[in-house]
């Protein structure tokens, strides 16, 4: 008889109920779960610090990642006890992007999401691991809610698109769709600014939906590998799954972690 390893429901995360946790806690995968080759790939969400599991990814095996690093890792991932430096920061930037860019197949991009604070820091390291393509800006409304100081209120956020190599995967025909779509909106989508995501934001605080859809659909085909080395609760997984993306998601805090297990889990068997 299987015994349930939680029954407090004060021990619960915001969430995530009993029941959650019996089922989901005995599934957790870590960095020793994964036993990746080349020719044998494993899609997964595991429990593991990003530069860990990146290491333990094959080379040239990925062909998307997309990617929103924390503004802080000293108080959420890598270095818990201690505050990071600006100079911290860079390096580790450096470290997980160095490795990032060794998993990419030839023909593979990254897109790298940041706040106007760190935008030129990450312009500036991408230019040193792969070739920018482009500079996407689009209206955050999550930056908007944070608490107002004497100053503009700002409302937009960056993407960084950046490519492996000059032989990069565009999916032309999926911006024209979209543009044709929105083309009543006069909003055209195959400019870089992006005002036309929707504001709404799920119960978990992350960011739209549409913004990753748009992503995936442009620069990556059906069964595709997409990797997410910070998945927080989930965000890109659900979309690539929604997309028919094969998907690989790293994250450092277990409840977070088993937060994106359920939401994923729910959308399969939707």
């Amino acid at each position: 008889m299987n015994k349930s390893l939680f029954t407090n429901p004060l021990e619960t995360s915001p969430g995530l109920t009993i029941d959650d946790l019996n089922k989901y806690l005995p599934a957790i995968h870590t960095v020793e779960d994964m036993t990746m080759t080349a020719e044998q790939m494993q899609e997964g969400l595991f429990l593991v610090k990003c530069l860990d599991g990146l290491k333990q990814i094959p080379d040239q095996s990925i062909d998307l990642i997309i990617a929103d690093p924390p503004e802080d890792p000293w108080n959420t991932l890598e270095t818990q006890n201690s505050r990071m430096t600006l100079q911290d920061y860079y390096q580790w930037n450096t470290k997980w992007l160095t490795e990032a860019q060794r998993t990419l197949k030839n023909t593979g991009g990254i897109y790298l999401l940041t706040n106007w604070h760190y935008s030129s820091m990450y312009h500036g390291l991408l230019s040193n691991h792969f070739k920018i393509r482009s500079r996407i800006t689009w209206r955050d409304r999550l930056a908007r809610e944070k608490p107002r100081i004497p100053t503009w209120t700002n409302e937009a956020a960056d993407i960084w698109f950046a490519t492996k190599s000059d032989d990069f995967l565009f999916n032309q025909k999926a911006v024209s769709v979209e543009a044709d779509r929105q083309e009543l909106l006069n909003n055209p989508v195959g400019s870089n600014l992006w005002m036309d995501i929707p504001g709404s934001l799920d119960e978990n605080g992350g960011k739209p939906q549409e913004l990753f859809m748009r992503i995936l659909q442009t620069s990556s085909f059906k069964l595709n590998w997409v990797l997410d080395p910070f998945m927080r609760t989930g965000d890109v997984g659900l979309a690539a799954k929604q997309c028919g993306r094969r998907f690989i998601g790293f994250e450092a805090d277990k409840d977070s972690l088993l937060l994106a297990m359920k939401r994923i889990d729910q959308k399969d068997k939707s």
